[in-house]
């Protein structure tokens, strides 16, 4: 130990000096910290509504072994998000029927050419939908379809509108959740199974359970669209995809594919390679927009 008493009294005073001018530092810091703590936090309930979800989106659109792509994709444009919201869709042509190519294109033609659309216009944007099918219908008269999702986001808020069997999925806090229901024959036998109390899984293995009960291409289709819209939350994903999609991922795999602590291209990139790694021998075309609600100030 040290004798303090043995150093010179102008030693001993400098450390005194020393000593309390540490302890004003010290205590100055703490109340500063804490100052900026209190600061900061009533700066974030002040403007907390400057706070606004923002859609952070990216794409792929890979051929399976068709021999062509019949797949194809729409994002409205990126830099009216604030005015027009977000318009994200996807439409599968139809296997099995001629020019399925040609009825995919044609419809996100049309909602590229009708862009911008009405958030709130559900029946509007229904009716439009509907009217592409009716054109398609006087065109080939059933012998080409093809299937369509979309959702259009606006602030915290989507609408999502449906024909046929694509997907429109939402991933929330580690659980995929399908927001559409199928229209097709598996769904109806499904149906009748709930309702008369029968075990639904025969319906599951029935060879016609994949046949299509409505589509784009259908005369008088019936287009299913939200009655209301749907609040999103921070790192809600929404995946706007072909059947190929879950094909290849079972949708109760999805999120396992997924780190959440990911960019948008990364979370693309690892649902696109999932898809190609099960190596399926008679995969069907796959083709989604992949879409993450992250916070951002306005």
């Amino acid at each position: 130990m040290y004798d303090f008493s043995l150093l010179p009294e102008d030693t001993v005073f400098a450390l005194r000096v020393a000593l309390v001018l540490f302890l004003v530092a010290f205590i100055s810091f703490v109340v500063i910290t804490i100052y900026s703590l209190i600061k900061t936090s009533a700066y974030n309930k002040q403007h907390k509504d400057r706070l606004k979800l923002v859609p952070e989106v990216a794409y792929f659109y890979e051929r399976g072994k068709r021999g062509n792509q019949e797949d194809a994709v729409y994002i409205s444009p990126l830099e009216n998000i604030e005015k027009s919201g977000l318009i994200a869709a996807c439409s599968d042509g139809m296997g099995g029927l001629l020019n399925g190519e040609v009825v995919s294109k044609y419809v996100t033609d049309t909602l590229r050419s009708n862009y911008p659309l009405q958030f709130d216009a559900t029946s509007d944007n229904a009716k439009l939908i509907s009217d592409i099918s009716d054109h398609i219908y006087e065109e080939y008269h059933l012998s080409a379809g093809a299937t369509l999702v979309m959702v259009h986001i606006f602030d915290d808020y989507m609408n999502f509108y449906s024909l046929g069997d694509s997907n429109i999925i939402l991933i929330r806090n580690g659980r995929a959740t399908l927001l559409n229901y199928k229209q097709n024959y598996g769904a109806v036998m499904i149906k009748k199974c709930a309702e008369g109390g029968i075990d639904s899984s025969d319906a599951y293995k029935d060879s016609r359970a994949k046949g299509l009960t409505d589509f784009i291409g259908n005369h008088k289709c019936s287009v299913l669209k939200t009655s209301k819209p749907m609040r999103l939350i921070e790192n809600d994903i929404i995946i706007v995809c072909s059947d190929g999609v879950t094909d290849g991922i079972p949708m109760n795999q999805l999120a396992n594919h997924i780190h959440f602590d990911q960019n948008i291209s990364g979370i693309a990139r690892s649902i696109k390679y999932g898809v190609r790694a099960i190596k399926n021998p008679r995969q069907d075309n796959y083709s989604a927009i992949i879409i993450k609600m992250a916070r951002s100030i306005a």
